[in-house]
């Protein structure tokens, strides 16, 4: 259809006279309302851009699991992309790693797979411009629902900042699958509210395609967006006139949106499945997840940022209850007391606008609180998915979302009528419960030898207190309150900007984790050390494996960035068997964290061997490791004065070719700890369920063949095989589901050998055998799908709560 201007001025001209004022007030309420929204996004913009600016302005950058393993993650995915290879296994990363399976890979994260496909080394301050930019995304929805629900301009605003970088998001900055799920909520309501409100179907697939990437978050924050989503989703839909007709019309707008949420997430979620299946997760009992509860003093650090000490430098800071990360709940002083002040004392909460946001912050308060509340245990007992998780102190996003929707509604009350009145009895009550709250802070803060500190942290704020009260109060007619308004969102970006950007919290020196964009200086000289002695010492076709421990937290994954297989890395997600029996420790920071099980008793034991781990590099002599529990014989090549690095002989080659075979159960091996204390070299253990199709003689015991790799890349091993008698040619990767062998181009069965890796049977001649790693092959997607189904059964038969396998996998977040 053709736009004519022409035509349409001949309707209008029909119109009855009486119509025309009516008109010309819709075209000018709507001229007036793009240009005020325009005016919002550009200044939301600038606020942002000077937030952001923070970090590279000061050469910070977001540090510890932002940097040692998201950073890590992205940057092996952009370098694997560019060399023509999915991302989808990581070899560099605890001998091998499904990185498509793991949820903080980022490989669904649409964002950060476009920037990988156009930069192959991206820089740190690139990563956190893309967590930033996910921020922005959901500060502009914001201000979208704002002028959808006439808002005024500085309610948007605020709103927005106080979603940005309001209290838990700035104290958990770090955690970017978490903030990116979470940054994606308000374009999810968004998309939401437009689709079903104007029956549209662009609407409504922005709607599931979002929800998916909220769901791919697949930790406790997205659970409970999504839980959130569905109660706004409820909400919007009761609210309306005619409320059944209405939810029949929009039906098949809610069935589109459903079907592109399921088409993203399915094979995702069934790959997470898989691994949780196959992962070294154990179910969290309610014990443990109460101990990460928010302690209701707490509740001091809404109206006094650092009354716990939580913006003062790590050695200095934190004399209050648990994690000040997790515990941090400052978004402004505005916000707070619009929310005391105008919301409870004044009872503008339970406007019909804002009625569901104060359910949502109070249910995540009180879900947050955790052991002080029978929210939580409830929950964790009937609600699915929650008893999946350890912190209930997670709810605090939720407590975040809800306030910053809050605070644009109250602030649009006050620019429409101005102070509420309320009783001084009320307001005595309000005093007297704010009092004793901060009463308890200083008494905690005494108790916790920090004598006045709290005190005085909470004297600090009094006078912005005060002075934000005087500049609500003065105005009496709606110009004055519009300025006012402005002028205190105004004093709240700053505010917000000096507090909570790139505090104490969310900011590290760059030069600290600058070795993960390339190594220089000591660094260059630890890679340049080991590549050096690999070329002399290691054999044609070998591929010798490095553990790096004890070095400090960017080192824990700079292999994956540095091109070192490595034995070890920084995840709390790791295959289970490979997990069980090797026990290389979720995060190597520091020595304590790596444990020697009688499975791998040292460096040098059988395992070892089999693994190709012939360097090690820590920052101890490796007689002084503290769980060593058999002494390792190895070369130093560097021996300190920070960093040894040590060479172990007598390592096997990646891939061998046996010909003597023995039954073993693998599963009995690893579920015992165990690891034969001794195989022969012509021999391979194949695991019992295992079936061979040769014959394969006992007296056969010298070696008759040879295998070489060929051809390398992470998701695919090429190796060339002669040999005389029929053979088992193991390659000394972790078995895992999606791997697929084929034997001169024709599909073999991969067999478990020797407990953790795969081989596959090879017959009396010349081969080419190839490993591939395929997990999005319909024969994995399908053994997936089964397996999942069958876990589902097996809850419900033993009267558990379903999702019981991806409980193992999600119920720990990694630490700060």
């Amino acid at each position: 259809m053709v736009f004519d201007p022409v035509g349409l001025g001949r309707v209008v001209e029909s119109w009855p006279e009486s119509l025309y004022p009516t008109f010309r007030a819709i075209v000018a309420k709507t001229s007036k309302l793009r240009k005020s929204s325009a005016i919002a996004f550009a200044l939301l913009l600038a606020i942002w851009g000077l937030a952001a600016l923070q970090w590279p302005l000061h050469d910070l950058v977001v540090p510890w699991d932002s940097k040692n393993q998201f950073f890590a993650f992205f940057r092996f995915m952009a370098a694997t992309i560019h060399e023509g290879v999915a991302p989808f296994w990581n070899p560099y990363h605890y001998a091998g790693h499904p990185s498509i399976a793991d949820p903080q890979s980022l490989i669904f994260s649409p964002a950060f797979v476009l920037w990988a496909l156009v930069d192959p080394k991206p820089s740190l301050f690139a990563f956190d411009l893309m967590v930033f930019a996910h921020l922005l995304v959901g500060g502009f929805a914001i201000v979208g629902h704002g002028r959808r629900h006439d808002w005024s301009l500085a309610a948007s605003i605020l709103a927005a900042m106080v979603f940005m970088f309001g209290g838990a998001v700035s104290g958990r900055l770090n955690h970017v699958g978490i903030i990116t799920a979470y940054a994606l909520f308000p374009l999810a309501l968004l998309w939401m509210e437009i689709a079903l409100d104007f029956r549209s179907v662009f609407a409504a697939i922005g709607f599931g395609f979002v929800t998916a990437l909220i769901m791919l978050g697949r930790s406790q924050e997205p659970l409970l967006l999504c839980f959130v989503l569905g109660a706004l989703l409820i909400h919007h839909i009761v609210r309306q006139p005619g409320a059944l007709h209405y939810l029949k019309s929009r039906l098949a707008i809610l069935a589109l949106a459903a079907v592109v949420t399921s088409v993203i997430v399915t094979v995702p979620m069934l790959l997470t499945l898989q691994f949780a299946d196959f992962s070294n997760r154990p179910k969290v009992d309610l014990e443990l997840a109460l101990m990460s509860s928010l302690s209701p003093v707490n509740l001091a650090n809404f109206f006094v940022p650092n009354v716990f000490g939580s913006l003062e430098p790590l050695k200095l800071g934190n004399w209050g209850p648990g994690d000040r990360a997790f515990n941090y709940l400052f978004a402004g002083t505005l916000p707070a007391l619009l929310l005391i002040w105008h919301g409870v004392l004044g009872g503008r909460v339970f406007a019909r606008g804002g009625r569901i946001f104060v359910g949502l912050t109070i249910f995540a308060m009180l879900y947050a609180f955790g052991r002080y509340t029978p929210i939580f245990p409830f929950m964790f007992e009937h609600a699915p998915g929650i008893d999946l998780f350890r912190r209930p102190v997670g709810a605090t996003f939720i407590f975040v979302l809800g306030l910053a929707y809050l605070s644009g509604y109250l602030a649009t009350d006050y620019v429409r009528h101005g102070n509420p009145s309320c009783p001084p009895a009320v307001i005595t009550a309000g005093i007297i419960a704010i009092a004793s709250l901060l009463a308890w802070a200083i008494a905690f803060s005494a108790i916790k030898s920090k004598g006045w500190a709290a005190a005085y942290e909470i004297g600090k704020m009094l006078p912005l207190y005060i002075g934000m009260i005087a500049i609500l109060v003065w105005p009496t007619t709606r110009p004055a309150r519009i300025a006012a308004i402005g002028l205190a969102v105004a004093f709240t970006a700053g505010e917000l900007i000096m507090r909570n950007v790139a505090s104490q919290l969310n900011a590290e020196p760059r030069s600290y984790y600058a070795m993960l964009e390339g190594p220089t200086g000591e660094t260059a000289h630890i890679v340049d050390v080991i590549k050096q002695d690999m070329r002399q010492h290691s054999e044609k076709g070998a591929r010798p494996r490095v553990e790096i421990v004890g070095l400090g937290g960017p080192w824990q994954n700079a292999a994956m960035v540095l091109g070192l297989e490595a034995t070890n890395g920084y995840n709390p997600l790791r295959i289970g068997p490979y997990d069980r029996l090797v026990s290389p420790g979720e995060s190597p920071w520091t020595s304590l964290h790596r444990r020697f099980p009688a499975s791998f008793p040292g460096y040098d034991c059988l395992l070892g061997r089999m693994l190709g781990l012939q360097y090690v590099v820590i920052d101890r002599p490796i007689e002084k490791m503290p769980y060593l529990t058999r002494q390792t014989v190895a070369d130093a090549i560097v021996s300190g004065p920070k960093v040894w690095i040590y060479r172990l002989d007598g390592v096997a080659p990646r891939v061998t070719l046996q010909t003597r075979v023995r039954v073993a159960n693998s599963s009995e091996y690893i579920d015992e700890g165990q690891f034969p204390e001794n195989i022969a070299p012509s021999e391979v253990l194949v695991d019992s369920d295992d079936d061979l199709s040769q014959t394969y003689s006992p007296l056969i015991a010298e070696k008759s063949g040879k295998a070489e790799i060929v051809e390398w890349r992470p998701d695919r091993v090429e190796i060339r095989v002669e040999t005389g008698v029929p053979s088992i040619l193991s390659l000394h990767d972790p078995w895992y589901p999606g791997w697929e062998a084929e034997v001169d181009d024709v599909p073999q069965p991969i067999l478990r050998t020797d407990v953790l890796f795969r081989g596959v049977e090879i017959r009396a001649g010349a081969h080419k055998v190839t490993f591939t790693y395929r997990p999005l092959s319909i024969e994995n997607l399908w053994a997936a799908a089964r397996h999942a189904a069958l876990n589902v059964l097996l809850s419900e038969h033993s009267k558990r709560r379903p999702m019981t396998a991806i409980g193992l996998l999600l119920s720990h977040v990694p630490r700060s």
